[in-house]
């Protein structure tokens, strides 16, 4: 007999009862274990996929939640965040998935934040927690308020999905040596959040991103737009939510202290279009190739840098020209030699 209620019937107040809603977890870690997941406090700035983290973490049993982010959602949020819905269109973010979490959990302590912070701001929050997701929309903010995080010895993890591919990394405390995020792929280390800003939006660096064809998969013409800030990255929302996971599988391995941690330079790479998820570092030749390419850019002698950036420029727009005829005319786009294997 089915004793599910019925549309139009009231469901009577439940006595939330914790051991009981996460029991099924004893099945692979221990009551101690669950408990250090229930206290760990966790601040997560940005609800574009760190909403999905949120709710994901809620129903593994984390309970004290500090959500940032002063957006609100729009329709062009409806294809991946998890929190967004017809009705919550306008509401803010870190405010819909509190009370989302709130209906996992009643005992749940959240707080909310929805103000755009400082650095300095973002400090304190890290200071006072146990680990810090990182996912704000803009990416320099992350990469040094991950900076921070390494130096105030808490956990800092975040995960960079694009079209059909992933990046996640992770920054456990106690390493020797802090790693600059953004030079894991190649990008200048010491840069200002300023100067990193700038840099990931001007147009010839983002041409050095074309694993977001290679890997993410993205269409050409797409790609074009994005590059010349037109377009937002492409995003698949089952391509984002895996990410989430596979970050929230990390945050529970830390935790319990049980399975071995994947942490930088090594990080989780899915690439599901190709069938692939792995462990690794980033790809040595494209690493080395932005390396090398910025370097060059910045020599002085008989304008040699601003000569090879225009060479560099043009080649990419031949390059990108051809794959844009070969997509609209629904053929197969072939990837230059250069792409296939140097870049």
């Amino acid at each position: 007999m089915n004793n599910c209620l019925t549309a139009n019937q009231t469901i009577q107040p439940y006595s939330f009862d914790y051991d009981s809603a996460f029991q099924i977890n004893f099945g692979l870690i221990t009551r101690d274990q669950q408990q250090k997941i229930k206290q760990a406090k966790i601040v997560i700035c940005g609800m574009f996929g760190g909403g999905a983290a949120a709710i994901m973490l809620a129903r593994s049993g984390f309970a004290r939640f500090t959500l940032i982010d002063h957006n609100c959602y729009s329709i062009y949020d409806m294809n991946r965040d998890a929190g967004c819905y017809n009705d919550t269109l306008g509401q803010y973010k870190v405010e819909v998935i509190a009370g989302q979490i709130k209906r996992i959990n009643p005992q749940a302590e959240v707080s909310t934040v929805t103000k755009k912070v400082t650095l300095q701001e973002i400090r304190a929050y890290i200071q006072e927690s146990d680990i810090y997701l990182a996912q704000s929309d803009d990416i320099a903010f992350s990469c040094h308020s991950l900076l921070i995080a390494q130096t105030l010895n808490r956990y800092g993890i975040t995960f960079m999905p694009s079209g059909m591919t992933a990046y996640v990394e992770a920054y456990p405390p106690g390493r020797r040596k802090v790693v600059d995020p953004a030079a894991l792929f190649g990008a200048p280390d010491k840069l200002t959040c300023q100067q990193l800003y700038y840099f990931l939006r001007n147009p010839l660096n983002r041409c050095g991103r074309r694993w977001h064809i290679t890997e993410g998969k993205w269409r050409i013409d797409w790609f074009i737009r994005w590059k010349d800030r037109k377009n937002i990255e492409a995003q698949l929302c089952p391509n984002v939510w895996l990410a989430a996971g596979l970050a929230c599988t990390e945050i529970i391995k830390y935790v319990t202290q049980k399975w071995k941690l994947v942490e930088v330079p090594d990080m989780w790479h899915s690439r599901t279009a190709d069938n692939n998820c792995r462990t690794g570092k980033f790809r040595r030749r494209s690493w080395w190739f932005e390396r090398i390419i910025f370097r060059i850019f910045k020599i002085e002698f008989m304008g040699l840098g601003n000569t090879y950036r225009k060479y560099t420029a043009r080649r990419f727009k031949n390059e990108i020209s051809g794959m844009l005829e070969q997509e609209k005319e629904s053929k197969p786009v072939r990837l230059p030699f250069m792409w296939k294997y140097l870049i």
